[in-house]
């Protein structure tokens, strides 16, 4: 964990990772990747994530909130889910 912009998080490719809010920054929208295969690491999905918050101009992604669930058509078959909002924080 490393601390920056007032809150605690990680940090992938680049991108400052919280599931809290940064204060003070620029709010540049919603981002979201989804697995679309089982068993995908939750890294290629803050991959994902990381280079949409820099395509939106972005340097963090605060409230980060990633899940793992069951497929429609198999319980079995599981698939990611990560969200978060792209910020330009100061």
């Amino acid at each position: 964990m490393i601390e920056k912009y007032g809150r605690k998080g990680t940090e992938h490719d680049g991108i400052f990772f919280t599931e809290g809010v940064i204060e003070g920054g620029s709010n540049l929208g919603i981002v979201e990747a989804v697995s679309n295969q089982q068993n995908m690491s939750l890294d290629k999905l803050k991959s994902d994530l990381a280079a949409k918050v820099k395509s939106k101009g972005g340097n963090a992604l605060d409230e980060f909130k990633y899940v793992q669930k069951g497929t429609v058509f198999s319980f079995s078959s599981t698939q990611w889910r990560a969200s978060g909002r792209a910020i330009k924080a100061e």
